[in-house]
């Protein structure tokens, strides 16, 4: 519909009707532009943009500059009118009310942007947002020029007063962006669809960004440059939204911009689907012609380590078919905002066992300082160590030292607490005995220690967030860590609507909740048939915080958890553990996001206390109680989301040994929640319960969660160890190589080696890399490293998951740092192999093969070199750990250091006596003879 079509009593009731609400069922909330945050600073010009220096009037000088709605299914139309024209607006209402969304400063007057059927929706793709044409205004209608486009500008370098100004008008307007934390500014407004140049100001100082292209131009004959930058603005006529199955998530409510693009998704998707002929082909071509059949052997083994590394591939980079990256709004800056009075609850746990007070210390310190109002939060110590064993009551000297430290973190007298306690009057500490436990699995007993503040204190100014301490007599079978939780949530009467989990040693940024609420949000829709389908009460699990307050937000049911990355504050750049897990953190999460499957990773997780009771708390049944939660989470209907900001940071293993056994648990739970998949492949819920009835149907209803998609990322979970073997296999063909110099294939020619293995490897790469492209080298490199490194822990893990009574090695938590393992000199042994391999080969082909057929020995030691350069590092550190006298501090993170100049000397000494003997061999004596004879021949001729 073309703003022509509108006429002025659909643009009166757009303006002005005030029973228009803004949450319209066909309606999703949008942004509003902001004005600076000091009105006094800056007031509009003639030409509607800012001065310096002079106070805003009270007529024109609103709070905001208009608000655009996403996902609008109307036109949503103005009059184009002039300042003076806003002196009918009431005072206090201002234009940012939903009667006057839409408005934005722009050029020499105020402009109300017409969005024609306008949408922001994500494309097939899930990486980007498409907008339909927005025009400008109707009545007393002037042609603006060129065609108007509403175009998203973001800062990302800080600063607090933030301005835009563009070529659309000769910079002489600057337009405030709108400050949304963690340094970000951004604005919406609309510019002409053309090339545009503009520039950012910056508390008072003209900058460019990084994330734009940059021009340079001279300016007058002094010679000097002018740095601006510049963009292609082009209108986007597609409205459609991708129906394809896999794509679950519409536009992020809580961002009116476009998701952050490294690169085109369609380019993943058609190299990703371009592997699977150019495999076929490959793999038809070894088998038929490019095989080495006078090495059956080797060839047989390489054969299957190809298959095995392309599934592994298959099912890894599924995940990345529809990846998200959010954009969204803080709690504090949502648009309508949220009044503080309705936020939600937040117990925050820390799972302790055995690690160093002084470690929970600091975590403890950080949860306390969460930028939340203190008596929304109460911050519990799940500890499992308080008790010395099961059945036992004896208290732990940990358990002591931490009860100690809780004490003085909390401010709390002990001395007084004796004197209440002989009194009798001491309430802070509670025992919960056999009769009032709800869940007799996970305790016998709970014990429960408050620390304060207690009743009215808790509101007083300045007061600190509830610290607590929960404590159990652990059962015979006591389920780990999942049994520390699950008392936590059933046996202590915690009542915290939302709760966040953390390990002992991660330590949360003062902002962690305020950007995961809002995830958990939606905008209240009257007209959602659960409004005439539950009972009132029913409806309170809709309710964000108290339910007899009027809120324009809602909890989003259908959202079970908010997952954010783990970093780690000790992790070394070289990161040779490949600990960051960037590949996971930074794209394969961002892709599960896709789907809504974002698996749950144990801490740094807010989940919805409901989703929990629901399911019965943490599941039991594997080591990585946290992935099976997750799995039996999503299995019931539900979607998670992954909040890919830095929020929390944590300690990382140190040494190879931490590491390994960190991955060895990894991999028996992942088989073992392969395992409980097959056991428990429906969900039974609980009969007569309306409520969970009728939102099971809902999210059932839905078709983003199909089977495939689940079962390509079952696969990914649970196959990982075993497909593991294929690195090993690699190893093998590569000693086998080096010793026989019997290559695995034999191609024809070099033309159909070019059609198959360089055609197959050249999209392989290439389809990595596209997949990966946000990921830095360094961690892509330590990520195919780990293929080889964690292959003895990925098999001993599996045989443990498969044999539940077998003890070859035992999981260890990450904190408590050991520092050697068993399992290290498997690949010490490899390591070592292919060094005397690499010798022998050289040694061979100077003295067995006489220097001939130098592709083959030269062949060997590339493949050999290759599997030895995937396995080095960590076996450096392993080496290092055993053989260095340094201090313990020295070595963590660091390999054996080789000293650079000795080694290049030896290497080139060693180089020149493997060229000098390799002319004195059988073929390079046959070599000089031929070509002495050539020589005299020559000359006899002339």
């Amino acid at each position: 519909m073309d703003h022509d079509d509108i006429g002025p009593s659909e643009t009166e009731r757009s303006v002005t009707d005030p029973d228009r609400s803004l949450l319209d069922p066909e309606v999703e909330v949008g942004i509003e532009p902001p004005v600076p945050s000091d009105t006094h600073s800056y007031a509009p010009s003639e030409s509607g943009g800012y001065i310096e220096g002079q106070p805003l009037s009270s007529k024109s000088g609103r709070r905001s500059l208009g608000m655009y709605r996403q996902g609008s299914r109307r036109s949503d139309v103005s009059d184009l009118t002039s300042e003076g024209d806003l002196s009918s607006v009431e005072e206090g209402e201002g234009l940012s009310t939903p009667r006057y969304r839409g408005l934005a400063r722009h050029g020499s007057s105020l402009y109300h942007t017409v969005t024609t059927s306008k949408y922001w929706s994500r494309g097939s793709g899930g990486s980007r947002f498409r907008s339909t044409r927005s025009g400008a205004s109707v009545g007393n209608f002037v042609d603006p020029g060129p065609k108007q486009i509403l175009t998203l500008f973001e800062w990302t370098e800080g600063g607090q007063q933030v301005f835009v100004k563009g070529s659309w008008d000769n910079y002489r307007t600057m337009i405030p962006m709108e400050n949304i934390g963690s340094g970000v500014h951004r604005v919406v407004i609309p510019v002409p669809e053309d090339h545009t140049e503009f520039k950012f100001v910056v508390d008072g100082e003209e900058r460019v960004s990084k994330n734009y292209a940059v021009n340079s131009y001279r300016t007058g004959l002094s010679g000097e440059t002018m740095d601006v930058n510049v963009r292609r603005v082009k209108e986007d006529r597609s409205t459609q939204r991708s129906n394809g199955a896999s794509v679950i998530s519409e536009v992020d409510v809580y961002s009116p911009t476009q998701i952050e693009e490294y690169h085109s998704p369609w380019l993943f998707r058609f190299l990703y689907l371009a592997m699977f002929p150019s495999a076929l082909y490959y793999f038809y071509w070894l088998i038929e012609r490019g095989g080495n059949r006078v090495a059956p052997v080797n060839w047989i083994m390489f054969f299957l380590a190809e298959v095995l590394s392309f599934f592994s591939a298959v099912i890894s980079l599924f995940a990345m078919w529809a990846p998200v990256r959010r954009q969204w709004r803080s709690l504090d800056t949502l648009k309508p905002p949220l009044d503080t009075t309705l936020w939600p609850s937040v117990d925050i746990v820390l799972c302790h066992y055995r690690e160093p007070v002084e470690q929970i210390q600091e975590s403890v310190r950080a949860a306390m300082r969460m930028d939340y109002p203190s008596h929304l939060i109460r911050v519990i110590v799940a500890d499992d160590g308080y008790f010395a064993k099961p059945k036992a009551i004896e208290h732990t000297e940990l358990g002591e030292d931490l009860h100690s430290m809780l004490a003085f973190e909390a401010q709390h007298d002990p001395l007084m607490e004796e004197l209440l306690q002989d009194n009798g009057r001491v309430e802070h500490y509670t025992v919960r005995c056999k009769e009032d436990i709800v869940r007799p699995d996970c305790a016998m007993e709970t014990h429960i220690i408050d620390y304060g503040p207690y009743g009215a204190d808790v509101f007083a100014e300045g007061a600190r967030p509830r610290l607590s301490l929960i404590a159990r007599v652990k059962p015979a079978d006591h389920h780990n860590k999942a049994g520390n939780i699950n008392n936590v949530l059933f046996n202590s009467g915690t009542d915290g609507k939302l709760i966040l989990f953390l390990d002992s040693d991660m330590r949360p940024e003062p902002n962690f909740l305020k950007r995961t609420i809002p995830l958990m949000l939606r905008a209240k829709d009257e007209d959602d048939i659960a409004r005439l389908v539950l009972k009132d009460s029913d409806l309170e699990h809709f309710y964000v915080g108290a339910k007899d307050k009027p809120s324009h937000w809602e909890i989003d049911t259908d959202v079970s958890f908010v997952q954010t990355p783990q970093r780690f504050h000790n992790a070394s750049r070289e990161d040779y553990l490949a600990v960051r897990n960037s590949i996971f953190y930074d794209a394969i999460g961002t892709g599960r996001d896709g789907f809504g499957l974002t698996p749950f990773a144990g801490t740094n997780c807010l989940w919805r206390r409901e989703v929990l009771d629901e399911l019965g708390g943490i599941i039991y049944g594997s080591v990585t109680e946290d992935t099976l939660t997750s799995n039996k989470c999503h299995a019931s209907g539900y979607v998670s989301k992954y909040a890919c900001e830095d929020l929390c940071w944590g300690e990382a293993p140190v040494t190879a040994a931490a590491a390994m056994l960190q991955r060895l648990r990894w991999a028996k739970g992942a088989v073992q929640n392969g395992i409980f998949a097959f056991r428990d492949l429906r969900r039974k819920d609980p009969a007569g319960n309306e409520l969970k009835e009728f939102l099971s149907f809902r999210r059932q209803s839905r078709s983003p969660h199909n089977r495939f998609v689940r079962l390509m990322f079952w696969l990914d979970s649970t196959m990982y160890p075993v497909l593991g073997i294929g690195a090993y296999m690699y190893v093998f063909v590569a000693m086998y190589y080096l010793i026989s110099a019997q290559p695995p294939i034999s191609p024809e020619s070099v033309a159909t080696l070019a059609g198959a293995f360089v055609t197959y490897y050249t999209i392989r790469y290439l389809v990595f890399f596209a997949a990966y492209w946000g990921v830095s080298q360094t961690d892509l490199l330590r990520a195919m490293e780990t293929w080889f490194t964690y292959v003895i822990p990925h098999l001993i893990g599996m045989y443990e998951a498969l044999n539940p009574n077998s003890k070859l090695s035992w999981v260890q938590n990450t904190g408590e740092g050991i520092r050697k393992h068993w399992s290290e000199w498997v690949n010490i042994f490899i390591a070592f192999m292919l060094i005397i391999g690499i010798i022998f080969r050289l040694i061979a082909f100077l003295t067995i093969d006489g220097g001939c057929r130098p592709w083959n020995s030269f062949g060997a030691l590339f493949f050999g070199g290759f599997a030895l350069v995937m396995i080095w590092p960590m076996t450096s550190m392993s080496l290092n750990e055993r053989i260095s006298g340094a201090p313990a501090s020295v070595r963590n993170n660091n390999g054996v250091e080789i000293p650079i100049a000795p080694a290049m000397a030896i290497f080139t000494i060693a180089g020149v006596l493997f060229l000098a003997s390799w002319v004195d061999a059988p073929c390079g004596i046959q070599s000089k003879e031929v070509q002495t004879f050539a020589d005299t021949l020559a000359g006899e001729l002339q």
